[in-house]
Formats: structure tokens, sequence, C-alpha cells
């Protein structure tokens, strides 16, 4: 025997809120969380998400809809879909000054995607080195972050400003 169709949706409703405590009933266009999913499936997986991905993204996004958006994550992740060269930046910036932003949130749901993805499970699994090449890797990693951090911290200014601009106007 199936639940009333109202008791699902309050399910549904207490999950969310739950689960994304921070998060509106906003919702974006299929086309804006499809150009999410490319970006986001690109900076993750590094390359593009085929499009049952893509699709999961959606409807994930769809089912996991957030209760309550801030302004400044939804300037934030709209700068992203119309730069998508500042992912990896403001996703390093977003660590330190919006760590359970929407932003964070969205590429957390993406990762899950790619990773539970037969085609993408290997770029999560680690990769065998040695003691040196660990070290290495690892310090060149700490540089690249460093820096990220830093050109994020920048942008991140840029695009919560960019989300006070009348819609249509440029940047």
């Amino acid at each position: 025997m199936q639940p009333a169709r109202g008791s699902a949706n309050a399910l549904r409703l207490i999950a969310n809120r739950a689960l994304f405590p921070h998060v509106s009933t906003h919702v974006e266009a299929s086309p804006d969380l499809q150009a999410e999913a490319r970006i986001f499936g690109r900076y993750l997986g590094g390359r593009m998400p085929p499009p049952e991905l893509i699709d999961r993204y959606v409807e994930a996004n769809r089912v996991l809809r957030a209760t309550s958006v801030s302004a400044r994550d939804v300037a934030l992740v709209a700068f992203v879909r119309r730069h998508p060269w500042t992912v990896s930046c403001l996703d390093a910036a977003a660590g330190f000054f919006a760590r359970d932003g929407l932003l964070r949130s969205k590429l957390l749901v993406m990762a899950a995607i790619l990773e539970a993805s037969p085609a993408f499970a290997d770029e999560f699994l680690p990769r065998p080195s040695g003691r040196l090449a660990l070290v290495v890797r690892l310090i060149a990693l700490g540089v690249v972050v460093v820096v990220q951090v830093g050109i994020g911290t920048v942008l991140y200014g840029a695009a919560v400003r960019s989300g006070a601009r009348p819609a249509g106007e440029r940047a």
C-alpha cells in the first residue's frame, strides 16, 4: 500500500529541510542545471559527463532542492555558470567562506553522481605511487590550492557583488 500523495510530499519536505537546512523551494530551470552538470562534471571528473549523468544531476537538484537559498549563494552559482573557468578557484574560496553554501552542496551532489558511475569511478580511486612522488605531489597540490584560494577570494567578492546587479546587466 502506497502512502497518500500528501504524506509523501510532506516526508520529502521534511527530508529536504533535514538534509539542506540552508537551502529554497527555488529550483533553477533545467538548462541552467544542465549547464551546471557539464561544468561541475568537467571540473570533478576531468571530462564531460554523459547525458544520463547530466539528467541524474538535474533530477537530484529537483528532489534535493534547498529550502532557503541566500542571494549570495544564488549569485555564486550563477557566476560559475557564466564563467565556468572560475569553478576551481571559487570552490577553493567557498571552502573558507561558505563551507555549507549552495555551490559546495551542488559540487558534492555531482561528485556523488560521478563516483557512483562506472565511467568515472576510477577517477575517485587512489593511485599507487612511491613516497617521493607522493611528497612532491602533495607540495605541488598545496601550492596550487594556495593560488586557487587567493584568486578565488577575489573572484568570490566579484561573484557576490554581481548578484546585486539587476537582471540583464552585464558584469
